[in-house]
């Protein structure tokens, strides 16, 4: 979490000061450059979002199924003894 914020950061600043030099010296080259870069950050931050919240659910569903399937074994080896 820490990485992908500090990277968002940075682009952040990096687009600032392209956009800054750009109204300096009145480039319509450097404002797109800002411009994309600063999509960018969001991109890697609404990405970060998105796939931290499905991870969570992935890893929720796999936990509960292994404990779903650990119960199922208990419950078998209690009833060997029918055998």
């Amino acid at each position: 979490m820490l990485i992908i914020l500090a990277i968002v950061v940075l682009l952040g600043f990096w687009a600032l000061r392209l956009m800054e030099q750009a109204f300096q010296s009145q480039e319509f080259s450097r404002m797109l450059a800002g411009t994309l870069v600063a999509a960018a950050a969001g991109g890697v931050l609404t990405c970060y979002f998105l796939m931290s919240d499905t991870l969570q659910m992935l890893f929720h569903l796999q936990a509960h199924s292994s404990f779903s399937h650990s119960q199922d074994l208990d419950l078998l080896s209690d009833l060997s003894w029918l055998d």
